[in-house]
């Protein structure tokens, strides 16, 4: 296929149709963030435009034309595709509403943080230009500061969103690739995330729990239900339910062998009533355990008894 020639010029802001497909998904936030690039720096960021014969069309942002119109600038620079054929421009104008800018959760991170840490810029001067909260800045920072490298893979390719990933960074960088991964095979929520991650960082959880976060998310969220759970349970099926839960208490079964080990009669007195309770669940599920050794379904057994 042959390069098509295309050529950059200034036209002004009259002479340029809007286009009413763009306008579907611009709106006045949209529209507010060119007008602060302009009202600061200027008309600096071209616009996309399909010329048929003295007609110019918008074929990419139109965004930065309302902003112009609105902020009354009557110029605006622009690249012009030369295509005239009206099937030819929507094609470009689908194909540019795929691409992603180069603006992005990583790319906002870096360039917040080479600021503060470089160029000595303040936060508040940074709250005021992009309009935004003191707490989304410290986020998008931390992306990069905080952030493993493999992680950071992640969230250019898409496999993680910004926000799931603020909260990972959140995690020492040794864990958070292992942790990631298993976020996204079970298509976790940033609200689960947020949840696994304040209990793995709680002071009052103990080694066994923030192993177990790591190793069956899922798990923990089922044994910590939340509103924002149940549909996560419902994906996943009963197999990978039971097995999830046997890693969990096998681990804590460990965990309890090792503290009952050290406990002298006094402690092993105080807690009589627990243990009792203990034998008695273990004495139950053995007893599914030696059913379900038969190859027998329990639920079976009991819709039969009934």
């Amino acid at each position: 296929m042959a390069l098509k020639k295309n050529r950059a010029c200034t036209l002004k802001v009259g002479q340029i149709e809007k286009n009413p497909i763009l306008a579907l998904t611009t709106n006045e936030k949209d529209v507010e963030k060119y007008q602060r690039v302009t009202k600061t720096f200027g008309n600096v960021v071209p616009a996309i435009v399909g010329q048929s014969g003295n007609a110019y069309r918008i074929l990419a942002g139109q965004a930065r034309l309302e902003a112009c119109a609105q902020n009354g600038i009557q110029e605006m620079p622009v690249a012009i595709a030369e295509i005239s054929d009206e099937a030819e421009q929507l094609k470009l104008a689908l194909l540019l509403s795929t691409v992603r800018e180069e603006g992005g959760s990583l790319s906002e991170g870096a360039f917040i943080d080479a600021l503060i840490t470089r160029h000595g810029i303040t936060r508040k001067e940074l709250m005021t230009l992009l309009k935004k909260s003191k707490s989304w800045i410290s986020k998008r920072q931390s992306l990069v500061l905080n952030l493993s490298d493999a992680v950071k893979g992640m969230v250019k390719d898409g496999v993680i969103c910004a926000r799931t990933a603020e909260e990972i960074a959140k995690l020492p960088k040794r864990v958070q690739v292992s942790f990631a991964q298993k976020v996204a095979r079970d298509s976790l929520s940033k609200t689960n995330v947020g949840q696994l991650v304040s209990l793995y960082r709680s002071q009052e959880n103990d080694s066994v729990l923030r192993e177990t976060i790591l190793d069956f998310p899922q798990v923990v969220l089922d044994t910590y239900p939340t509103n924002s759970t149940s549909r996560q349970k419902e994906k996943r099926g009963l197999a990978e339910r039971i097995a999830g839960n046997i890693g969990f208490i096998i681990r804590l079964a460990h965990e309890l062998k090792g503290l009952l080990a050290q406990a002298d009669k006094d402690n092993l007195s105080m807690l009589s009533t627990h243990l009792g309770e203990l034998c008695k669940s273990l004495v139950d599920l053995n007893t599914i355990l030696d059913i379900v050794g038969t190859g027998v379904s329990p639920g079976k057994l009991q819709g039969g008894a009934s």
